[in-house]
């Protein structure tokens, strides 16, 4: 056989894979704002607004560019899969764009490590593409539509190696039927192409201001199962409710750990049915909701 002729290729396994975490793990010293990415700059597109929390030096997020940024203006762009998202002032048309992926101070240095590091050759990237996307989690927040586009772009080994990712569901009475279609073909995908093991699950929940939650009985663990139960059985609801979207994540199969927080907002009081039970639903996210995602995703509960 012939002798590699890389000298990193020269190396034992195990060294190689040091020199891979040396140079694709985040820096211990987070690196001045001068040395991140000049994409970082650009802005993203959002029909819903809400705050962020996968900030830990091991999260990479990825976001849809707003399209009216230029989207044809970027070489590297171009080599990105493109898709539509509802723009205008009623989100009435379709705009192409692409996503980007953020480097914060601790990953600025994949900015040119993991373009120069991965082509070496088929063996280098097939080793170091394990050690890079194992290991960091891929936030996608509300852009949910650059999923299917990031993870489709993404070569089959570095797609298998993928086993962390971080989704945040809108807050329900504002979902459009558009938010409920990207949603339902994240999921599918995730169930057919990508081997997960690790699940950080934010929901946008409602706070009234005045008494907060105060006067608001929880939901338990078994209510939800017991609402989801008569929807699919009987195809009746509660207070409106589609738990829908929980149907299409439970789909999605392998994980060791799902995580569940809520992202609280203000919101106006109860004034119909749907509110209300948003409300409700609202605090039992990290309640009864969780424990019954977790107890189905992870624990082999019936739905």
């Amino acid at each position: 056989m012939a002798e590699p002729t890389s000298p990193l290729l020269r190396l034992p396994f195990e060294i190689r894979l040091m020199v891979y975490e040396y140079l694709l793990f985040p820096s211990a010293t987070p690196s001045s704002s001068h040395s991140t990415s000049v994409a970082n700059l650009l802005p993203d597109f959002h029909t819903y607004h809400s705050s962020d929390t996968n900030d830990t030096p091991f999260t990479l997020a990825v976001r849809t560019i707003d399209p009216y940024a230029g989207v044809n203006s970027s070489r590297g762009w171009r080599l990105r899969s493109t898709y539509h998202v509802r723009t205008g002032p009623f989100l009435t048309t379709t705009t192409p764009t692409t996503y980007r992926v953020l480097l914060s101070p601790y990953t600025a240095h994949l900015r040119h490590t993991v373009p120069s590091l991965l082509s070496l050759s088929h063996q280098i990237h097939a080793e170091a593409a394990k050690v890079l996307y194992a290991n960091y989690t891929f936030s996608f927040h509300t852009s949910i539509e650059a999923a299917v586009p990031f993870f489709s772009d993404l070569t089959p080994i570095a797609r298998d190696s993928v086993r962390h990712v971080a989704l945040t569901k809108k807050g329900l009475p504002y979902t459009k039927e558009f938010d409920r279609l990207e949603w339902g073909a994240l999921c599918g995908y995730l169930a057919r192409e990508v081997c997960l093991s690790h699940l950080y699950l934010s929901v946008v929940a409602g706070k009234p201001g005045d008494n907060g939650w105060d006067s608001v009985a929880p939901i338990s663990k078994e209510a939800f199962a017991l609402m989801q139960r008569m929807k699919n059985d009987w195809g009746s609801s509660v207070g409106g409710a589609d738990l829908t979207w929980v149907d299409q994540l439970f789909e999605v199969r392998g994980f060791r750990e799902v995580s569940v927080k809520a992202l609280v907002e203000h919101c106006p009081p109860a004034v119909s049915e749907t509110m209300a039970f948003w409300i409700a639903f609202s605090k039992s996210v990290e309640g009864g909701f969780g424990e019954w995602v977790r107890g189905v995703m992870v624990g082999g509960e019936t739905r």
